[in-house]
């Protein structure tokens, strides 16, 4: 009887010389063991694995079971996970699948030069991932508080002083828009400027109000319903403001700590699986010996935002997926000095 057909997966390349811890581990297929391929220097993590579960055909089916690729991942990641005993590796995506070991021995070099540079950039480095989350009710909530006294002290002030105060915050949405994009700015901008307006358009009121004999005090339901819907709308640009400074702010300063860094798309919540919204989802290129001060950074930043409804998730160290495509090496900041 002939063999089944099988084709060689791939998890990562290394060093020749590197030797991670692999007893007892067993490929992505759940039964075959791990072998090394080394080829010009460089050594690759592969496994056999059955073309009748991996084969184009069956794996375009699997990879619509959602339980199998969640299985498929984490036997995949448990093999990454011990070669960070190693100095330097460059992982593969998943489902890297070669006819059989001459393939891969001839891709290995084929991608000498590139594979190479990679290690040697990612060498002593892990990956970790940041994900900032926000409660905007609790956030809300914080600014509503805030806001009762800002607006206590422009009414005291007067309606120029009010102008001036709209106008102030006119320029600070713009800055601080420039995270979240020109159109979060543009519609701050907006607000702060129609705020102004307002407070002009209630100083002339209160004027002709006072020269009535105050008959133009009385509000209406209608009035009222429109200035609640003005407070709401002007309370929502502020959290939207507050949410990018702060979402800056973390990305900036771990990004002191770390030797390069990417922002990723923020992940729905059904996907992430955490409760408030994702705002932040960075990955950062660690040294080794900046671990601590990387974790150190972490800890701050989720003590000084808690009381205002950001949490902030950290996992890691993890092989450095997002950092060894080609060219990565052009993106990777200089290190600072003393790091």
């Amino acid at each position: 009887m002939a063999e089944p057909a099988v084709g060689w997966y791939l998890y990562c390349v290394l060093d020749a010389a590197a030797r991670p811890p692999l007893d007892g581990l067993v490929g992505v297929d759940g039964a075959a063991p791990i072998e090394p391929v080394d080829e010009t220097g460089l050594r690759a993590l592969a496994s056999r694995v059955p073309l009748s579960e991996f084969g184009e055909e069956p794996l375009r089916r699997n990879l619509e079971d959602l339980a199998w690729v969640e299985r498929t991942a984490r036997a995949h990641d448990a093999v990454l996970a011990r070669t960070l005993a190693c100095d330097a590796v460059v992982p593969l995506r998943m489902f890297t699948i070669f006819a059989g070991e001459p393939q891969v021995r001839a891709m290995l070099a084929d991608e000498r030069a590139a594979l190479t540079a990679a290690l040697r950039r990612l060498r002593g480095h892990a990956e970790w991932s940041v994900k900032a989350r926000v409660d905007e009710r609790r956030l809300e909530a914080v600014l509503r508080g805030e806001g009762g006294a800002g607006a206590a002290g422009a009414g005291a002030a007067g309606a120029g002083a009010a102008g001036a105060g709209a106008g102030g915050a006119a320029g600070a949405g713009a800055a601080g828009a420039g995270a979240a994009g020109a159109g979060a700015g543009g519609a701050a901008g907006a607000g702060a400027a129609g705020a102004g307006a307002a407070g002009a358009g209630a100083g002339a009121g209160g004027a002709d109000a006072a020269g009535a004999g105050g008959a133009g005090a009385e509000t209406t339901p209608g009035r009222a319903f429109f200035a609640r819907k003005q407070a709401d709308r002007g309370l929502r640009e502020r959290a939207l403001e507050r949410i990018a400074d702060i979402a800056e702010e973390i990305h900036a300063r771990l990004s002191e700590a770390a030797s390069a860094e990417t922002l990723l798309p923020p992940q729905r919540r059904e996907l992430s699986r955490l409760p408030g919204t994702m705002v932040l989802n960075g990955a950062y290129l660690v040294a080794r010996e900046r671990d601590a001060a990387f974790s150190a950074a972490v800890t701050e930043l989720s003590a000084r935002h808690r009381a205002e409804g950001f949490a902030i998730d950290v996992s890691g160290p993890w092989a450095p997926y997002n950092f060894a495509k080609p060219g990565a090496e052009d993106e990777q900041r200089a290190p600072a000095p003393g790091r």
